[in-house]
């Protein structure tokens, strides 16, 4: 470890700075806050020391964004030669070569669980237990087991590793919120609309487990459905069939990708959050609502972290029960009043995921690793 308590850290990924899910975007946002009190090398498809991409074969993906990178050992023991700790942060070809050049140097491993076997099956069309199951258990087996810690954003996740045979360390450290949700809060102006029309606001890639078309659906059976303005804020594979599923609704939907100052502007201005996601290992769209102060309305899903996001039961609806969702939306426009009330409440709980907080943990869990790893190496 270098002087003034320094870490050197070796931060490995597919890639950092694409749109390309919560996975990536937590890695961006973690990395520009340990260089400001530590030393991180980024190796990715677009790192400091980067990796040539792997081109996937797979539409779902390409429309996804998502870049896989194709592992260089030499890159990897290049970068790892001056480290303290390696992180890894995504169970992919990458992250399994960076685990075996980190081994051969001695070093000490985070590996981050941010990816379910379900939300990859599900993009590609599958839907099976079986199947999940057995993913579940070989990343365990040859990944996760193999590493010194593994990140879990909730203890739902970490549980749902534990379950396929996890036996090594876990942190729970939640992805925080990132800080430019507060900083865009502090300069909003106050919520208003001079039309008179709610705003429904929903964000998430457009992927089969996130089920936005839940939410077309719920707001075409809503009462209230004409004072209704519904945003979807997404990309990915089912946009244009999202469009055509909105486009009959009475004041239609603004669905696609926008900028991140276009979503925290969205953010100041939305009445109310919609998730209908069934697969969530911490819900990284619901924390930014609570923390922009709108309330955020969410599935209650077996295999979603992000149903325990929810206020209280007025603020949860049953999994792809759009007609469920409909009966609550009206509720809270029947009852601003518990709407207004629901906004300080929820600003209020989304400061226990305080992003430096987050952050300050993990420099923690790398220290204990580093710390421990010296008598670790005389004794291998």
């Amino acid at each position: 470890m270098s002087q003034e308590g320094r870490l050197k850290i070796a931060f490995v990924a597919d890639s950092i700075h694409t749109q390309a899910g919560g996975g990536v975007l937590s890695g961006e946002y973690v990395v520009a806050k340990l260089r400001r009190e530590h030393d991180v090398v980024t190796v990715a498809t677009d790192g400091d020391d980067v990796l040539p991409a792997l081109p996937l074969p797979i539409a779902a993906m390409q429309r996804m964004h998502f870049i896989m990178a194709k592992p260089d050992r030499r890159v990897l023991a290049h970068a790892f030669a001056w480290v303290d700790v390696v992180h890894l942060q995504l169970p992919f070809w990458l992250s399994f070569a960076a685990l075996d050049v980190a081994r051969r140097f001695r070093l000490p491993v985070v590996a981050a669980f941010h990816v379910q076997p379900e939300n990859a099956l599900l993009n590609v069309g599958i839907s099976s237990a079986w199947l999940n199951a057995f993913i579940y258990r070989e990343l365990v087996d040859h990944f996760y087991n193999r590493v010194d810690a593994v990140l879990c954003p909730t203890e739902f996740a970490a549980q749902k590793l534990r379950d396929h045979g996890l036996s090594a360390r876990t942190a729970v450290i939640s992805n925080g919120v990132p800080p430019d949700v507060a900083l865009a809060m502090a300069a909003a102006p106050a919520r208003h609309d001079p039309s008179g029309r709610f705003f429904l606001l929903a964000v998430g890639r457009f992927a089969a487990e996130k089920r936005q078309e839940v939410i077309v659906e719920a707001v075409r059976r809503c009462r209230h459905r004409g004072a209704i303005h519904l945003v979807l804020c997404g990309w990915g594979p089912r946009e244009e069939e999202l469009k055509a599923l909105a486009a009959s609704l009475p004041n239609g939907a603004d669905v696609g990708f926008v900028s991140r100052a276009e979503l925290l502007e969205d953010y100041t201005a939305a009445d109310l959050f919609v998730h209908a996601g069934e697969v969530e290992l911490e819900g990284m769209s619901v924390l930014e609502a609570m923390s922009a102060g709108v309330p955020a309305l969410v599935a209650d899903a077996p295999e979603s972290a992000a149903s325990r996001l929810a206020l209280n039961d007025d603020f949860r609806f049953p999994a792809g029960d759009a007609t469920a969702l409909a009966a609550k939306i009206d509720a809270l426009l029947d009852d601003p009043a518990r709407l207004a009330q629901a906004r300080g409440l929820y600003r209020e709980r989304a400061k226990q995921f305080d992003f430096d907080a987050s952050v300050g943990k993990l420099v923690e869990l790398y220290r204990s690793l580093v710390r421990r790893a010296p008598l670790e190496r005389e004794t291998a």
